[in-house]
C-alpha cells in the first residue's frame, strides 16, 4: 500500500515582513504622496505636484555585507519627479528630485542601519470602527458606607478611528447622552448632532428613543435653579478678564459690552480675588453646596455669525477634514456592516448620518434589542505590520516637507532674490549650456527628463533667449532649495532610532531570531500599556485557535501582551489574521480542492472539526459522533454537518513552542518555560541533529536565513571547506 501522506507544506515563515515592506513599496509610497497632492501657494498661482506613480530606487551604496562590515546603512535613494507649476509666466518645469534616503529590508525579513540588525515588531491593535460595550456606576446612598447600595449598568458607544480625536456616545447612570472627546467636557448628544447639520424633526424621528436625548437638559435645569445669577461684563470666551477701569473706557468709547452670567458651586479662597478683580460684591457670589467646585459660564453674544462660523470650522477640522481625522477603508467597512449603512468605501470621515445611526443603534443596545461587541475577539484587532509602520512615519515626513514648501512659496518673499544672489555669486550652472537637468543618481539617470517633458521642442530650443534659459536654471535651482530630503530623513531616523517596536534584532540562535520577526505586540503607540492592561486584554481567546499561540508570551509584566504567531498563520491585506483549514462535502476531506484560509470573523459561523481526527484511506471522518467547535463552544456532531478540519495539529502552536517533544504531555507553565528557553540556546561549533525531533528543525534554520539554500533543488555529491556540487535534475 502507499504511505499515508499526513503532513502539510508549511508557509515561509519570515514572509509576513518581507510582503509587508513589498506592499508599502508598492501602495503605500503612492498613497501617502497622493494625500499631499499638489501643493499650492495662497493664490493658487504657484502648484508643485509629485509623481509618486514613477519613482525610482536607486542600487544601495554598500552591500548587506559592506554595511555590517563599515558599520553603515543598507540605504537606498528615492526619487520622485516633481512638477513646478508657474501659472503668471504660464510655464511647467520637470524634475527628478531626490526625496528621502529609504532604508531597505533585506530577504531575511530586518533591517540593517549603522551596521546593527534592527526588527519592526507586529502590533496588535484595535481596528478602526464602532464598539459597543457596557459600563458600571456605583450608586452610593451613604457617603461613610464603603459599599455602594446598587449597581447601575449603562453603555456606550467608541468610535475609533486611524488617525484623529477618538469618539464616545454614553449613556450616564440618569439616562443621559453625552458625547465625550479624549480632552474637554462631555458635550450633550443633541447638541452635538444640531453641530454635525441635522435638524430636531430628523434626530427625533431616526432614533428609537428621543427623550434620552432631553433628559440631559432636564437635569441641567434642575441643578440650576437654587443658583445665584450674577452679571458681570468681564467674562468672554476669547478674551482674559479685564479690570475696571478697562471696562470703563470701552464703556466710555460706547463699546457694547457682552453680557455674562456666572454661576458658582462651593467658592474657594480665588472665587473672591475674581470679585475683586470683577468689581463685584461679595454678597453677589453664593455658595450652593455640592461635591465639585464649578463655574457654568453662560454667555449672550452679540456675535452670532462669528460663534456659528467658530463652531462649523471646529466640526470640520476635527471630524469632517481628510487631513486630520481617518477611518481608513477598514475602519469605513466595519461601521457600514454594523449600522446598515451603504456610504462609500472612499468616505473616510465621520458623518451625521454615522452619528445618527450609532445613536440609535446605541438606545437599542440598552433595550436589550442588540448585543455589545467582545473588542477581544480578533475580528475587533488587526495587525499594523513593518510595511504599515514604516508607511505611517512616512507620511509624517511628507507633511513636514508640505509645510516647509507651503511657507517658502508664502512667507519667504526673498526667497527668489536669494536664489538668484547665490546663482550669480556661485555660478552654479555655466552660462553657454543647454543642460536644463541636474543629473540624477543610479537608476534615476536611465529616466532623465528631456525638454520634451515640459513642452520645449528642439526647433523652439534655439529660440530660447539667453535670459530665458538663465531665468529656467534659476527656477531648478529654486525647486533644489525646496524640495529638500531631510524632512523625510529625519522623521525615518526617529522611527528606527527611538520607536519603541524599533528593536535590535535577537541574534542568539536561528529560533530567536525568527520567533523576534513574527512576535506580535500589544504594547507601543495606539496599543495598551502594560501598567492599566487588565486580565481580559492578557487572556487566552477562543478566536484565537490556530492564529496566535496560548503558549509562548514572556513571564513577567508583558504576559498576554507579548504573542507569538502559529505556525501556518498568516496576515491579510486588511491586517486580520487568517488560518488555513480544508473543506468537507458530505463526511469527506477535500485535500486536493487546496486550503482555505478564514479570518475570525467568518470561522465563527462554522462547525470545525479538529485535525487530528482518524481519517480513512478516502479521506472520510469517522462516522460516529466527532467533538468540533462552534465559536466559543465545543459540540460533538456528525460528519455530515461539519464544514472545515483543520490541516495539521501543529496549526494552533508557535514555531518555537513545536519543536517541543511530546508537547500534550506536557504542563502548560513548563511548556512556556520551555519555549522561552529555546531561544536562550547558545549554538554548537558542529551542529548536531536533536535525538527526538518534532520535523520542524530544518525548516526554521534554512527560512531563520543562516543556513545556505540553493536557488534549485537537487542532490549535493561533493562538498569541500571552498565549493559545493550540486546535481540537478
Amino acid at each position: 500500500m502507499p504511505k499515508k501522506k499526513t503532513g502539510s507544506f508549511l508557509p515561509d515563515f519570515v514572509d509576513m515582513q518581507r510582503q509587508s515592506f513589498l506592499n508599502f513599496l508598492e501602495k503605500g509610497i503612492v498613497e501617502e504622496f497622493a494625500k499631499r497632492n499638489p501643493i499650492t501657494n495662497v493664490h493658487k498661482n504657484i502648484e508643485i505636484f509629485f509623481y509618486p506613480e514613477y519613482y525610482r530606487l536607486t542600487k544601495p551604496s554598500y552591500t548587506i555585507q559592506q554595511a555590517v562590515f563599515y558599520q553603515k546603512s543598507y540605504i537606498s535613494k528615492l526619487y520622485i519627479p516633481v512638477q513646478y507649476t508657474d501659472r503668471n509666466k504660464k510655464r511647467i518645469l520637470l524634475k527628478w528630485m531626490l526625496v528621502a534616503q529609504l532604508p531597505l529590508m533585506t530577504k531575511r525579513g530586518h533591517f540593517v542601519l549603522n551596521g546593527s540588525a534592527r526588527v519592526i515588531v507586529n502590533q496588535l491593535v484595535r481596528s478602526p470602527g464602532i464598539y459597543f460595550r457596557e459600563n458600571y456606576y456605583e450608586i452610593y446612598g451613604n457617603l461613610w458606607n464603603p459599599k455602594p447600595n446598587a449597581v447601575a449598568k449603562r453603555f456606550y458607544a467608541d468610535i475609533i478611528c486611524l488617525k484623529g480625536t477618538w469618539l464616545r456616545i454614553e449613556i450616564d447612570k440618569d439616562y443621559c447622552m453625552w458625547v465625550r472627546l479624549k480632552k474637554g467636557p462631555k458635550i450633550p448628544l443633541l447638541w452635538f448632532l444640531i453641530g454635525m447639520g441635522l435638524n430636531e424633526k430628523m434626530i427625533f424621528q431616526s432614533v428609537i428613543s428621543p427623550n434620552f436625548l432631553l433628559k440631559s437638559f432636564q437635569k441641567d435645569t434642575k441643578n440650576l435653579r437654587n443658583y445665584t445669577r450674577v452679571p458681570s461684563s468681564a467674562f468672554s470666551l476669547h478674551e482674559p478678564l479685564h479690570s475696571a477701569s478697562e471696562r470703563k473706557g470701552a464703556q466710555q468709547k460706547n463699546v457694547k459690552a457682552q453680557k455674562t452670567y456666572l454661576y458658582v458651586k462651593n467658592p474657594p479662597e480665588a472665587w473672591n480675588e475674581i470679585a475683586k478683580l470683577l468689581n463685584l460684591k461679595k454678597g453677589n457670589i453664593k455658595t450652593i453646596t455640592k461635591k465639585t467646585n464649578i463655574a457654568v459660564i453662560g454667555k449672550k453674544n452679540n456675535k452670532k455669525k462669528e460663534t456659528l462660523e467658530f463652531g462649523r470650522k471646529w466640526f470640520f477640522k476635527k471630524f469632517m477634514n481628510p487631513r486630520t481625522y481617518d477611518l481608513s477603508k477598514q475602519g469605513r467597512l466595519s461601521i457600514n456592516q454594523k449600522l446598515s449603512l451603504n456610504l462609500s468605501p472612499q468616505q473616510t470621515t465621520l458623518t451625521a448620518q454615522d452619528l445618527l445611526s450609532a445613536t440609535d443603534y446605541l438606545m437599542k443596545v440598552e433595550k436589550g434589542l442588540y448585543e455589545i461587541d467582545d473588542i477581544d475577539h480578533l475580528k475587533n484587532r488587526r495587525v499594523r505590520c513593518s510595511g504599515d509602520l514604516i508607511q505611517v512615519q512616512f507620511g509624517i515626513g511628507l507633511m513636514r516637507l508640505e509645510k516647509a514648501i507651503r511657507y517658502k512659496l508664502n512667507n519667504d518673499k526673498n526667497f527668489f532674490k536669494n536664489v538668484i544672489s547665490t546663482y550669480n555669486k556661485e555660478s552654479a550652472i555655466p552660462k553657454k549650456t543647454n543642460k536644463y537637468l541636474s543629473e540624477s543618481h543610479g537608476s534615476a539617470t536611465k529616466k532623465n527628463l528631456s525638454l520634451h517633458s515640459f513642452g520645449i521642442k528642439r526647433s523652439e530650443n534655439k529660440d530660447l533667449k539667453y535670459n530665458q534659459k538663465n531665468d529656467l536654471n534659476l527656477k531648478f535651482l529654486a525647486l533644489n532649495s525646496i524640495i529638500q530630503p531631510k524632512f523625510v530623513n529625519g522623521a525615518l531616523k526617529e522611527f528606527f532610532g527611538t520607536h519603541p517596536l524599533s528593536q535590535f534584532m535577537d541574534q542568539i540562535n536561528p529560533l530567536s531570531e525568527m520567533t523576534h520577526k513574527r512576535r506580535l505586540s500589544s504594547l507601543g503607540p495606539g496599543g495598551v500599556s502594560r501598567d492599566t492592561a487588565t486580565l481580559a486584554v492578557r487572556g487566552i481567546h477562543s478566536s484565537h485557535y490556530g492564529r496566535i499561540c496560548p503558549i509562548e508570551t514572556p513571564e513577567g509584566k508583558n504576559t498576554g501582551l507579548v504573542n507569538s504567531l502559529t505556525t501556518y498563520a498568516r496576515v491579510n491585506n486588511k491586517g486580520f489574521i487568517e488560518t488555513p483549514f480544508y473543506s468537507l462535502y458530505k463526511g469527506q476531506v477535500q485535500k486536493n480542492s487546496g486550503r482555505i484560509y478564514l479570518s475570525a470573523e467568518k470561522e465563527e459561523f462554522f462547525k470545525i472539526a479538529t485535525p487530528d481526527l482518524n481519517i480513512s484511506n478516502i479521506n472520510f471522518l469517522p462516522k460516529q459522533k466527532i467533538p468540533v467547535r462552534i465559536g466559543k463552544d465545543f459540540i460533538p456532531t456528525f460528519r455530515r454537518y461539519v464544514s472545515f478540519i483543520g490541516i495539521s495539529p501543529v496549526q494552533m502552536i508557535s514555531i518555537a513552542t513545536a519543536l517541543i517533544p511530546f508537547l500534550e504531555h506536557d504542563d502548560a507553565n513548563r511548556a512556556l518555560m520551555g519555549s522561552n528557553m529555546q531561544r536562550q540556546a547558545v549554538p554548537l561549533v558542529r551542529s548536531q541533529r536533536p535525538f527526538i525531533g518534532t520535523g520542524l528543525e530544518a525548516r526554521s534554520v534554512s527560512d531563520s536565513g543562516h543556513a545556505l539554500v540553493t536557488a534549485k533543488s537537487g542532490y549535493i555529491f561533493y562538498v569541500s571547506a571552498s565549493k559545493i556540487l550540486l546535481y540537478t535534475n
